[in-house]
């Protein structure tokens, strides 16, 4: 059901979802291939593993606008030979999580089955896994950050876990 309340904080917007070889530019002509649009950025996030670039960013937009901005980013993959999708719908927004937490991960061969461990544990807290970085390379380092727990919590749940050659650190953001 919705409020009255709920339906003056939806806003009509647009995912774009970019992926493809990274390469300068990119970001710049993404962007500047919306310039022209009454539209406004809600979000960005950017990750680019083994020259793969995945970039995603929620826009603000007119209804109305929709298949303009569509038609333009459709010759704007072509352009820069990247994949572009899109998604429009009607949301409310979020707001970026409050008291985040970082776990790092770190181990010369770092096996999927440590991984699994800490984010199987994180899980088990209730906590939410907001995004994932490396940090470094030899050794494999990952942060984790995460929402909706604190920090002790989360030292609790990792501190008997049989992570083999890997060590992990939690800090408060």
């Amino acid at each position: 059901l919705m409020t009255e309340n709920t339906a003056q904080q939806e806003q009509f917007t647009g995912l774009i979802l970019l992926t493809g070889t990274d390469k300068p530019g990119i970001s710049a002509s993404l962007f500047e291939t919306l310039a022209p649009f009454a539209v406004h950025i809600l979000d960005i996030e950017q990750i680019v593993i083994n020259n793969r670039l995945i970039l995603t960013v929620l826009i603000g937009a007119n209804p109305a606008h929709q298949n303009a901005i569509e038609e333009d980013l459709a010759a704007c993959a072509s352009a820069l030979d990247v994949d572009i999708a899109t998604i429009f719908a009607k949301s409310a927004p979020t707001d970026v999580p409050k008291d985040l937490v970082e776990i790092h991960i770190s181990s010369i061969k770092l096996h999927p089955r440590t991984v699994a461990l800490v984010t199987k544990a994180v899980t088990e807290t209730g906590a939410n896994i907001e995004k994932f970085a490396r940090k470094s390379t030899n050794p494999t380092s990952i942060c984790m950050t995460v929402s909706g727990c604190a920090v002790e919590q989360i030292s609790a749940a990792l501190e008997n876990l049989p992570l083999e050659d890997a060590t992990t650190t939690v800090n408060a953001l």
